[in-house]
């Protein structure tokens, strides 16, 4: 297979470590300006100053964890989902099944952050039966069919469709339509651990517009085909 430069990943590797260092000056400087107000203008305590520490050390490490995140799946989306691309383009998946199969894998398998964790995904492409990861059945996990069907009748980008119980804990459940033009070609339905931020209901929507709309298309459409 040929080899060839990687310059848009070298790019956004420099471009996330330029916001790391940015991020490390930030906090440390503003760590000098809170131990300087707590110790020399308010002359607190030592435990009190340590205490102030901790907490700020934490909301550091949230910070950063909230950074890695938010820099990393805009750098990375895109090479991640390239085999999905080509398995579609050299005719390695043909049927809706196949790509309900290898899309719910390949979300369950990237999304998995400390603020965006999905823990099962289901891809219903038109009337074709969905497809879960490993050999979930989504009945296991309470989950309605024909309510999530109903449901993306009526929507055009992530809902909140509500907690769901599974595995003696509680997750939550999202829905977002896959949508060609004015043609509804399904949904993806996903289980996250926690209650996902806006900002991750959005990219669920953006993921799904500019990564998976067009290849679902191609799949109904039978356009892929055996490279000669």
């Amino acid at each position: 297979m040929f080899q060839r430069d990687k310059s848009f990943s070298v790019l956004y590797g420099i471009q996330r470590t330029l916001l790391a260092v940015f991020y490390l000056a930030s906090v440390l400087s503003l760590f000098w300006i809170i131990f300087y107000l707590l110790d020399a203008v308010l002359g607190l305590p030592g435990v009190t100053i340590i205490l102030v520490t901790i907490v700020y050390l934490v909301l550091v490490v949230l910070g950063y964890s909230f950074i890695h995140v938010v820099s990393y799946i805009p750098s990375n989306l895109a090479g991640a989902f390239d085999p999905i691309q080509n398995a579609i383009a050299d005719g390695s998946i043909q049927s809706a099944g196949d790509m309900a199969r290898d899309l719910s894998e390949f979300m369950v398998t990237f999304f998995n952050f400390a603020f965006f964790d999905i823990e099962y995904a289901l891809v219903k492409i038109k009337n074709d039966t969905g497809a879960w990861p490993v050999e979930k059945d989504p009945g296991e996990l309470g989950l309605n069919i024909g309510e999530l069907d109903k449901s993306n009748e009526a929507v055009t980008e992530t809902i909140y469709v509500g907690k769901i119980k599974f595995q003696d804990r509680t997750g939550h459940l999202y829905l977002t339509p896959m949508i060609f033009g004015e043609e509804n070609l399904g949904y993806i339905a996903v289980v996250t651990r926690h209650r996902l931020w806006k900002i991750f209901k959005q990219l669920l929507t953006e993921f799904e517009n500019h990564f998976v709309d067009d290849q679902v298309v191609h799949i109904l459409a039978g356009a892929t085909g055996k490279i000669a």
